[in-house]
Formats: C-alpha cells, structure tokens, sequence
C-alpha cells in the first residue's frame, strides 16, 4: 500500500529532474491541475475525460471526493479521484503523456483501492476506451474482473 505523501521516484542521478511525490490534492492544486488538463493529450479520452475545455467546472464537481496527484516539484502530472456513493465507487486515473510508462497509474490505482478500503466501499469499478490496453492490464493485475461492458472493470473489496 502507498502512503500519501510518499516520495516514489527519485529522479534519476544524471538528471536534474524533482523527485514524484504521491500525496492527496488540496484546494490549493487547482491551478496546477487545470494545467495539467489544458495540455493533456488525448483530449476527451474516455467518455469525453478528462473534459476537453473548461475542465474547472469538472475539478469542482471532483472536489467532494478523494482526489489523489502525482507532483514534479511544482507541477502536477498525474491525478486520481474515488467517485463514491451507497457502498460503492468509481475510479479515474489520468497521467499526463509526458509521465506515461513510469508506473504512476498503478500507484494511484493502488492508492484509490487502498482508499476504497480505508472508507468501507464494498465494490468499486472504473471504465476506459478498449485501446486504452495499459489501463485494462493494470486493472486486471490488481484483481478487477472485466464488465458485461469490455471497457469496465470490477473489484469487489
């Protein structure tokens, strides 16, 4: 299990780059996750997520559940939010392009599990294009079984 606030990945020595912290989101990460969204690739992903303009008005419906993000010193480059409601919940998970392949999706996942928990959900669930492979893998690495919808996934807690 991660633990929010948790350094978990060291920038690499012949680099200058900041070390990536996991850490639950503030209302003060507004801004940096609007920018996050305003250069996220694909636009529209999933289901129109993230939104492709005026994602704010998304982020403030978010704001009213666990929100997780992944910052590079002062940037913001990966979020997770846990849409819970009567015993279940939804995730979504979004790494921006330039961080892709560096394992941050499968930390958020396994955060919003380990919340899932820690607030007595019995079940939650996620959706994701069918290209969208890497998702459907990590999902079902971590114990989700697909849906009758092959874009879902289940994990009963």
């Amino acid at each position: 299990m991660t633990l929010a606030g948790e350094t978990i990945a060291a920038a690499a020595p012949e680099t200058s780059g900041p070390a990536l912290t996991l850490r639950l989101a503030t209302p003060d990460d507004r801004g940096a996750l609007i920018a996050m969204y305003l250069s996220f690739e694909p636009k529209g992903a999933c289901l129109g997520l993230p939104p492709r303009k005026e994602p704010q008005f998304w982020l403030e419906n978010l704001s009213a559940f666990p929100n997780f993000v992944v910052v590079a010193g002062d940037r913001i480059i990966a979020h997770a939010a846990l849409c819970s409601d009567a015993g279940s919940g939804e995730v979504a998970v979004f790494v921006h392009q330039d961080f892709r392949g560096k394992k941050l999706g499968k930390r958020l996942l396994v955060e919003l599990i380990a919340e899932a928990r820690r607030k007595g959900l019995k079940k939650i669930w996620g959706m994701t294009e069918l290209d969208n492979v890497p998702m459907l893998r990590l999902a079902r690495s971590l114990g989700f079984s697909p849906g009758r919808d092959p874009r879902e996934f289940f994990l009963t807690l």
